[in-house]
This record gives C-alpha cells, structure tokens and sequence, in this order.
C-alpha cells in the first residue's frame, strides 16, 4: 500500500515554512524539505533520519525511488521552493503523476523585500512566480488530483480558517492542535535554518511585523523584479480562485 503524497510548491519567503510547522505539528507525515532546491543548488539532498543517521541523495531518480520507498510507511509531505525550474525532473515522473500538488501565493512585494533582505544577490527568476506558473501548467496536465492553493495573506489573517479550508479541500482530518507547537528549528531544515529564524522562534501562526529599509516601493531594481513577476502572480491567482469556486460549486 502507498500512503498519500503531499508536495507544496513555494517562492522563497512565502511563508512556506510556517505552512511546514502545521504539518510537522500534526504527527502523521514524514517530511521532507527543500529537496529538489537542494538538488538544483548542491547536487545533493540529505534527510535526516530518526536514529540520528542521514540519507544521502545524489539526484532526482535517487529522490523519486526514496519517496515512493517511504509511502510505503506512511503519508510523506514535502516543500519546494521555485528558485528553480523543475519541469525537466519531473515530467512524465510518479511523483509528477501522482502527489496532489499545492501552490501557495503571497503578494510578491512581501516575498521580494523579505527575499532582498536575506539574499541580497537575489536575481528576478529566484523570485519564484515565472517557474511557479510553468509547474502549476504541468501539474494540470501531468497529475491525477486536482492541484489546490494555499494564499499566504489569507493564512496570516485568519490561520484557523486557511488550515481548515485546506484540511477539507485536501480529504485531511483537520487537526486544531496543529496550529500551536514549540518553538526550535526542526532537524529537516538544518543546512537553510539561517532562512527560517522567524520560524524556529514561532510558536504559531502570526502576523509578520519586521519592517525592511530596502523594498520593492523605494529600489528600482527590486521594482522591477516586481513588475516581472506580478503577471504570474495574478495568473495563479486566477486560477485560485477557478478552483475557489469549483469546490464551492461541489459543496451546493
């Protein structure tokens, strides 16, 4: 028996992550973080195991057999930033074809200062959206679920209803107690915990109040950067809102 795969697609500083502490804090998947990043970046993908060992994964067929080798244990989730174009890897894959894929949107003047203040080398296609819009493209044609969205700005805003809309929308038992956990870095997000600080020190889901001196609204570059991806950005979230309205078109 393969039990269900879950893989949520990001740009970087989505906060993708807090979405990964809901899931971690739920207990029933074993998750993975970042590994096709990691491939893309480093040529190699480490996950940690439970008796403190590593499994060491050198490309896309080593992941795909590892994944498919842990559904067989249990529900396996994972989290893939955009900075990359993945398409290559995965067309015509299992992991492809049968994941339910999840996209997740924040407006991109936040994820672009709050990329700039991390990276400061950060180019316009590291954004995210372009390679974010090619994949969700791929997924509709590749994949045998339905792909869902998860909004950034909408979970900030009221957490308990994103969660549980997404829970519903996913056929997974919405769990409350999920939406609180203990503050730490999680071991899966090791090598990148420099980019997860407000995460390890979270303990839910909560409003973001740091405040960036260099933003979309006062450098040209990053402006620009803004303009580029702003078209991929509205596209999906066109294509949010066709799936908003089919599920509630199902619901009636």
């Amino acid at each position: 028996m393969q039990h269900r795969l879950i893989v949520l697609w990001a740009p970087p500083r989505s906060l993708s992550t807090a979405f990964v502490r809901v899931i971690a804090a739920r207990g029933d998947f074993t998750i993975l973080h970042e590994p096709l990043c990691d491939l893309s970046a480093r040529g190699i993908y480490s996950h940690p195991q439970t008796d403190h060992s590593t499994q060491t994964l050198k490309n896309s067929t080593e992941l795909f057999n590892y994944v498919q080798a842990l559904r067989a244990q249990r529900a396996v989730f994972i989290k893939d930033t955009c900075e990359f174009d993945y398409r290559h890897r995965l067309t015509g894959t299992s992991y492809m074809r049968e994941a339910l894929h999840v996209f997740m949107l924040r407006n991109p003047e936040k994820v672009i200062n709050s990329h700039y203040y991390i990276n400061p080398d950060l180019t316009c296609s590291e954004v995210g959206y372009q390679h974010l819009a090619e994949l969700y493209d791929a997924v509709k044609a590749e994949s045998i679920h339905s792909p869902l969205f998860v909004d950034a700005d909408d979970m900030i805003l009221s957490p308990e209803c994103a969660i549980s809309n997404f829970c519903r929308d996913a056929d997974l038992q919405h769990l409350p107690s999920a939406l609180q956990w203990q503050s730490g870095h999680l071991d899966v997000w090791e090598r990148t915990q420099h980019w997860h600080l407000d995460a390890a020190n979270s303990t839910g889901i909560a409003p973001i109040k740091k405040q960036y001196s260099t933003r979309v609204d006062n450098h040209p570059v990053l402006h620009e950067f803004y303009l580029e991806n702003m078209p991929h950005y509205e596209y999906l979230k066109r294509e949010r809102e066709a799936v908003l309205n089919k599920h509630l078109g199902d619901l009636r």
